[in-house]
């Protein structure tokens, strides 16, 4: 009999046996994907191939429900990739199918035949300076050689990294290659998108997580039959399936969001070394403050290191000028009165401002005046935020939506107290300080409707609409508005009371991205930094945007600590919804491990058991194991994981390279 072997993204790493629906042929059912029944559920799964078993009563097997497309999705790079997925980050193949051709695309009701017409680039020219020159002199000698090679651009912010992509990308498209350009955070599309079609005309797709599931299955349809030559997309965007692939490119390939926080745990910045060495394709990430594991890479020589050490038209880098919040003890306003008279001065001149804080909602605590007592989500051991507009609390993790507390529950003392500050707050200060400035809010509440908020952003601050752009972390990569004159953290210390190796290296990233948003016009800029911790190494040399001495501090606290680049690094989770149990159970598992660990002599470091930075989670109960070295060793060690009795109700997950430790 004939079966189609299935690929199910279930986390069971094998494959399954289904018999074909009747009256199709099974080879027409290879490399799409099918319908199927899996328990009591119909799950979406990968038909691989088809096989010929012998006729036996005792295989119960069942038929394929449905077949879902019309085309083949599947290809030898595809089988390949998933393969390197499943044994890289410790999934299912059919979880690693599931990444590369997502299971919630959907096909239009007829897919348009592909067009004739001949690609016109109407490339206008732009001048280049030296520096950058010499960055498309060499990456274009190895795309002529078809040869595989990966590049760090760094240059500091506003030198000009996006001319040389789209110069790399050019002579891509002259080699009739295709290119793949990767941003982190989808407010950052409109803008590349209105650079990219004005050099490139319409023969870009975009691809995030804010197009519909018919859009998508249409994009990776053109993808495939080249309609469009370059996708630009967030993380994912990385799995767009050309077959001809000349270049990838990563902007700001520091930020965690290129790494997948739901399994499969896949970073995209690996997946575009290996699609690099598939295609012979050259691999460039870019970044004004580029990873320490990059920059590592790049110092040893793995990668090719290029410069580019000042910026376009030798326009000068904003003067960043350091306040302690210790001066705004006993005050109840948010903005120190430098802050203040500089804000004032810069709407004066009818210049633009971005003010940044990583923090929304209005105030991050809700306290009982009495006791002291904070609000916290039930479902997770944090602090609800509160909001205003409707005033409600809300938990910023799971979801849950409260009303304020009438009582405490605690004292039953009638009335709360909210304090710290959120982007709302500061929204509401600016409104009263600066009554005529029209101000936009740009974080995660304030997106309702995803492209239409990031679109209105960009080009309501770009046409001068707005006077203040107000947000989080999402506006300070990558924007670029030539009148915004002024930047200012409202505080920089956010990120640098996390406990995570990281915490550093990211208070370097933010301060120095944002400040690098001012000053990239014909106009000067200028930044503030608001920060309890003014003598902190991290925030000393983002002042001066020195990386390089950032960098040579932070690489030997690296060293000293046993973490990346030193290591890799896996983080094992437990998880239970009793935390007694949690508890017993983390402890057996890492009891189990050690003794692995000792007996075979393997070498690996394991630390823990320890409460999750946020310990409960909707619920749910976490509990860490760190385990450190080598990352073929890793890879070997957790398979061992298969011989622990997983204990019922407990849940153990095992994520590779993780971006933090939190």
């Amino acid at each position: 009999m004939i079966v189609l072997d299935v690929a199910v993204p279930v986390p069971l790493n094998k494959t399954f046996y289904y018999l074909p629906p009747k009256c199709v042929d099974p080879k027409n059912i290879i490399g799409k994907r099918v319908k199927v029944p899996f328990g009591k559920r119909i799950l979406t799964g990968y038909a691989i191939t088809c096989l010929y078993l012998e006729e036996d009563p005792s295989l119960k097997l069942k038929h394929i429900v449905e077949v879902i497309d019309d085309e083949v999705l599947i290809n030898n790079e595809t089988i390949e990739l998933a393969d390197y997925i499943s044994k890289n980050y410790i999934c299912s193949l059919g979880e690693a199918y599931s990444s590369i051709i997502p299971i919630s695309m959907q096909p239009p009701k007829k897919i348009s035949k592909k067009t004739k017409d001949v690609l016109e680039l109407s490339y206008k020219r732009y001048h280049l300076n030296a520096q950058q020159r010499k960055a498309v002199s060499t990456i274009s000698m190895n795309l002529d050689k078809n040869y595989y090679s990966v590049f760090l651009v760094h240059g500091v912010t506003a030198s000009g990294k996006t001319e040389v992509y789209i110069n790399a990308m050019e002579h891509a498209l002259n080699h009739n290659k295709n290119a793949i350009m990767l941003i982190p955070e989808i407010s950052l599309t409109p803008q590349f998108m209105d650079i990219m079609t004005k050099r490139f005309g319409s023969k870009i797709g975009v691809w995030h997580s804010g197009i519909t599931n018919v859009e998508k299955y249409k994009l990776f349809h053109k993808t495939k039959t080249e309609e469009v030559k370059i996708i630009l997309g967030t993380r994912s965007a990385i799995f767009a399936p050309f077959k001809k692939l000349g270049v990838i490119i990563i902007d700001e390939e520091h930020e965690h969001t290129y790494k997948q926080e739901q399994k499969p745990f896949y970073d995209a910045r690996e997946i575009a070394k290996w699609k690099g060495k598939y295609h012979n394709a050259v691999v460039i990430f870019g970044s004004a403050t580029p990873s320490l594991e990059t920059y590592r890479d790049a110092q040893e020589k793995k990668i090719c290191l290029i410069e580019l050490s000042e910026r376009v038209d030798k326009k000068e880098l904003p003067e960043v000028k350091i306040i302690s919040l210790k001066e705004r003890l006993f005050k109840t306003s948010l903005l120190l009165p430098e802050t203040i008279d500089s804000i004032s001065k810069t709407l004066a001149r009818k210049e633009q401002i971005i003010v940044f804080l990583n923090r929304r909602g209005y105030s991050p605590v809700i306290m009982c005046k009495k006791c002291n007592t904070v609000y916290q989500c039930s479902k997770c051991s944090i602090s609800m935020t509160f909001h205003r507009n409707p005033d409600l609390a809300k938990c910023h993790y799971c979801g849950e939506i409260k009303h304020l507390p009438l009582v405490c529950s605690v004292c039953k003392t009638i009335g709360v107290t909210v304090f710290g500050i959120g982007t709302q707050k500061v929204e509401y200060e600016l409104k009263g300080l600066f009554k005529n400035a029209k101000i936009f809010r740009l974080d995660g509440d304030a997106v309702s409707s995803v492209k239409k908020t990031y679109a209105t952003a960009y080009t309501g601050v770009k046409n001068e609409e707005y006077d203040i752009l107000l947000g989080t972390q999402m506006i300070t990569k990558g924007f670029d508005f030539p009148r915004v004159s002024l930047v200012c953290i409202i505080d920089a210390d956010t990120s640098l009371y996390l406990p995570g190796f990281k915490s550093a290296e990211r208070t370097f990233q933010l301060i120095t991205q944002a400040a690098g948003r001012s000053g990239r016009g014909d106009i000067k800029g200028s930044a503030i930094v608001q920060t309890s911790n003014p003598m902190h190494y991290a925030i000393e040399h983002a002042k001066n945007h020195d990386f390089v001495s950032f960098y040579n501090i932070e690489i030997e606290q690296r060293k000293r600590m046993f973490y990346p680049p030193y290591c890799d690094i896996a983080k094992i989770v437990v998880r239970n919804k009793n935390e007694q149990k949690v508890d017993e159970d983390s402890e057996s598992l890492f009891t189990f491990l050690k003794a692995l660990n000792d007996s075979y002599d393997v070498g690996l470091k394991l630390l823990g058991p320890a409460p999750a930075y946020i310990a409960k989670l909707n619920n749910t109960y976490r509990r860490y194991i760190i385990i450190k070295g080598e990352r073929k060793k890793i890879l070997h060690f957790v398979k061992f994981l298969k011989d622990f009795k997983q204990p019922s109700g407990t849940f153990v997950g095992v994520e590779i390279m993780p971006s933090d430790l939190l």
